[in-house]
């Protein structure tokens, strides 16, 4: 599938004015006003990444009352579980939220994450009976999950049990009757950030709490360093999660990754670890590509718990066991999911490809319901399509979805949920379960439903190009300012960058384990600048030397031995020959 590239609007005098204004380069400048910054007061903000800008919880709605039930739960010693997600966003909320608890005195507090296979997202009846039977539970805090819970919240009321409910989901036409619901676009609320994660819903209840034993505005010494602490947590379950980086999720990473790089945690230090981090700075990429799998990999093929269990642990061995299990867990789910997308491509093949279909819908016997998801959003990557994966049963499915950029999946599901037995989610992920007999019914349906919606614009990649540039701009000093835009993720993407007319110099080579990567060089005039494009080996076999070009990329530098140059990160290329460059956005 061609990708098309769209360059963004560029207007010289708004650029020149903030670049003056700002004191910033005209192409730092240029960046800025594509991410929506307007203006010098705006650059300063942007730039300002201290937690002192972060919002006072008391503006969440719920939070004052929710944290008011806690607190006198935990001086009347009651017992108090708090019932997780079993995602990246769900474990790093609960052992927050449970940390806190401890601090602040809780002397019979637990947690506890559904089993992904067995339960299903979200609380269920089962678990709340067992609960409250078994574990004599008094008061029930959800982290990540509940807001869909309405038969739950009836049946928590009916066992007696005191139900809290803390969640960034999609609301529903119907909320659950729960004691208290923490949601940050709860009707008529005042919070003036909408895009926290489930674990940020969960830091701002705990903050909440922690001024309780304070002095009603603040948190006491003690409880200030562990609420510091905890944004480590919270930067990684928000980059997990795929939330917006803006506002307050902005300030929560940057200061989170600086917190995991020296964090004094044992579970965390043991998964840094074990994922080749130790040492070093952290980034966005590291934590999605290398720190949430290992811990969403428990989630998918075993428990959750254990992920919890080494985030809570103060012993080093024990962290350490837990730790290596995990990265054992994510190099099995690695390879089920392969196997998986393996036979997918293969269903696909054999229905004709995409054939003007408007979504991809596919079931299976023996697929894991635990690795679904990654299949689904590998599928709508590569396919650029809405994408649902189903593990079917002989009873019924469960299936997980993944959109593409400007679709609203959780919209498109709701408008095919005749038969569903349930669903959830947001515009960009989604889960859902169904009788088996009705796979085939939905999967026309949605099809159908996503074929009509979908522009014909929207079923086409394409890439967003923030500006056109001569490889000689890109110096260490621009570069390192373009990297100062950092943390990178939804809502302020890695800087894309377009140079036309340069000439590739030597031969490519296909390096990496498994070659799969391409290692290059280009010119344009009198500059030269090295480049590596991941995952391009095979499409780079059309490049030679001397081979004239355009490349889109990312600028990066590249810091081997402790001797820094300006490298580009490939993204896509086009041979002089074809047809068009970057169309204007």
């Amino acid at each position: 599938m061609n990708t098309r590239w769209r360059l963004r609007p560029f207007d010289a005098d708004r650029v020149a004015l903030l670049s003056r204004e700002a004191n910033l380069s005209p192409l730092v400048a240029q960046i800025l006003l594509n991410r929506g910054v307007q203006n010098a007061s705006e650059a300063a903000t942007f730039f300002d990444r201290r937690l002192v800008g972060l919002h006072d919880p008391e503006s969440l709605p719920g939070v004052i009352e929710a944290a008011d039930r806690i607190v006198r739960a935990i001086r009347d010693r009651r017992k108090i579980v708090i019932y997780g997600d079993y995602d990246v966003d769900g474990v790093c909320g609960t052992t927050i939220l449970w940390d806190c608890l401890r601090l602040a005195g809780a002397s019979d507090v637990e947690y506890y994450i559904p089993h992904r296979v067995d339960e299903g997202y979200g609380v269920n009846a089962e678990a709340l009976r067992t609960l409250a039977t078994e574990h004599r539970a008094d008061l029930i805090v959800t982290v990540d999950c509940g807001i869909s819970a309405v038969r739950e919240a009836k049946l928590a009321r009916e066992l007696g049990l005191e139900f809290i409910v803390t969640d960034h989901h999609t609301l529903g036409l119907e909320l659950p009757e729960a004691d208290v619901l923490v949601h940050p676009r709860l009707p008529g609320s005042l919070y003036p950030f909408g895009d926290l994660c489930g674990c940020g819903v969960a830091f701002k209840l705990a903050w909440q709490i922690c001024k309780s034993f304070g002095d009603g505005k603040r948190a006491s010494p003690h409880l200030r360093d562990f609420l510091i602490r905890s944004i480590g947590l919270v930067a990684m379950a928000t980059v997990a999660d795929v939330m917006p980086i803006k506002g307050e999720n902005r300030l929560l990473i940057h200061n989170g990754l600086l917190e995991l790089a020296q964090s004094r945690n044992e579970g965390l230090k043991a998964l840094i670890e074990v994922s080749g981090f130790l040492g070093k700075s952290l980034s966005t990429g590291n934590i999605g590509f290398g720190l949430a799998p290992r811990i969403n990999a428990a989630g998918r093929l075993e428990r959750a718990m254990q992920a919890v269990e080494m985030l809570t642990t103060d012993d080093p061995e024990l962290a350490r066991k837990h730790a290596e299990a995990l990265d054992l867990c994510n190099k099995q789910r690695q390879e089920v999911e392969r196997r998986i997308i393996d036979e997918a491509h293969e269903m696909i093949a054999k229905q004709g490809g995409l054939n003007g279909r408007g979504a991809i819908v596919l079931g299976r016997e023996g697929w894991h319901p635990g690795v679904i998801g990654i299949v689904a959003g590998r599928l709508a990557e590569t396919f650029h399509r809405p994408a649902i994966v189903v593990a079917l049963n002989a009873d019924q499915g469960q299936g997980s979805a993944r959109s593409i950029a400007g679709f609203d999946l959780y919209e498109a599901i709701h408008a095919c949920s005749d038969g569903l037995t349930t669903f959830g989610g947001h515009a960009a992920a989604a889960g859902l379960k169904l009788p088996r007999d009705r796979f085939e019914a939905f999967a026309e349906a949605f099809e159908t439903h996503c074929t009509r919606a979908l522009s014909p614009e929207q079923l086409q990649k394409s890439i967003l190009i923030d500006a056109e540039v001569p490889l000689g701009s890109l110096t260490l000093r621009v570069v390192q300012a373009i990297e100062a835009l950092e943390p990178h993720g939804v809502g302020n993407p890695r800087p894309l960058l377009v140079a036309n007319r340069v000439r590739v110099i030597g031969d490519p080579r296909a390096v990496g384990e498994r070659k799969n990567h391409l290692q290059l060089g280009f010119a344009q005039g009198d500059s030269q600048i090295k480049a590596i494009g991941f995952n391009l080996a095979d499409r780079g076999k059309v490049l030679k030397s001397g081979t004239l070009c355009s490349v889109a990329f990312h600028p990066s530098i590249n810091d081997w031995q402790g001797r820094k140059s300006v490298q580009l990160e490939l993204k896509d290329f086009r041979l002089e020959e074809e047809e068009g460059h970057a169309q204007s956005a």
